[in-house]
């Protein structure tokens, strides 16, 4: 059997390192997993001897030298993923300190720096974000969340991207439209539901060239239809106008246009949403994402 040492934060049921822990296990991968703030380092060299590699999706920065004792003793592949922009942000300078950014492999869902990652000497591979197979259904359709238009995360993440704030202002003025935060937990089966209830879901990311979050696989795997920016790249991954429609930053005006067409003409919203969360299921799973890796480690 195949064996992953994996290094990450567990405990949340929805987390981006329990999803690839399951599905690491769903095709047949024995997965030990490392709780990073827990981290017992002396398990960790162990387990690792006869492991094919370890996988370190980082949480806590503080954690880093507790995992450096465990990188130093072993001798296997590592390899380390995050789903966030570094570059253009105030955490861009810890690209050149941590210890995260020095492993065998790196993995992110920034595809737009690689000459930058390059002359930083990092070995960087840009892998998509991807959702968790066994919840790519259609959920049920709920009253509670039968609003024309709704949004799922933070406010004011990021206080370098203030596009978000005024997206978020400027639905809530003309639509009949919900802002779900973390707070309001709305993960797994529920999210669904969410989907299946509201016509449009909005999406949005730190704008950066070949950059965007899972929002996009989360909610078209779900069954959601979304209307996202435009972001160079994303086209090549998410066909326009057949798994979701595009939209220019602050053109408020024709985005008023899109949002009002969708939201009466159902059997176009129906078919592109079937169609994207047929792309989805398809092409990013997290079984896409984890064959991706496994092919350039063994590669």
């Amino acid at each position: 059997m195949k064996k992953v040492v994996y290094i990450g934060n567990f405990i949340p049921k929805h987390s981006t390192e329990t999803y690839i822990a399951r599905t690491f296990e769903d095709i047949g991968w024995e997965v030990i997993r490392c709780q990073e703030d827990m981290l017992n380092i002396k398990t960790a060299i162990e387990e690792s001897k006869d492991a094919d590699f370890l996988l370190w999706t980082r949480t806590w920065l503080e954690k880093q030298n507790e995992v450096k004792q465990i990188l130093d003793k072993i001798n296997i592949p590592t390899v380390t993923l995050h789903l966030d922009l570094y570059f253009g942000l105030d955490r861009e300078p810890h690209l050149d300190k941590e210890l995260f950014w020095k492993t065998d492999y790196v993995f992110t869902a920034d595809g737009g720096h690689q000459k930058e990652f390059k002359a930083k000497g990092i070995n960087h591979y840009f892998l998509s974000p991807g959702v968790y197979k066994p919840e790519c259904y259609e959920g049920k359709h709920k009253s509670k969340y039968a609003y024309d238009v709704c949004f799922l995360g933070s406010y004011d993440y990021h206080k370098e991207y203030t596009y978000r704030q005024k997206l978020i202002k400027w639905l809530d003025e003309n639509f009949n439209f919900h802002l779900f935060t973390h707070s309001d937990r709305i993960w797994g089966n529920e999210k669904n539901d969410l989907f299946a209830s509201a016509k449009i879901i909005m999406g949005d990311s730190c704008y950066s060239p070949n950059y965007f979050s899972d929002r996009i696989p989360e909610t078209l795997g779900r069954g959601g239809f979304l209307i996202h920016p435009d972001v160079p790249g994303l086209n090549e991954e998410y066909p326009y106008y057949k798994t979701f429609i595009p939209y220019t930053h602050n053109d408020w005006s024709n985005l008023k246009k899109i949002i009002d067409y969708y939201l009466v003409a159902d059997d176009e919203r129906n078919k592109i949403r079937k169609t994207g969360m047929d792309h989805v299921i398809e092409n990013h799973t997290w079984i896409n994402k984890i064959n991706n890796i496994l092919k350039i480690i063994n590669d």
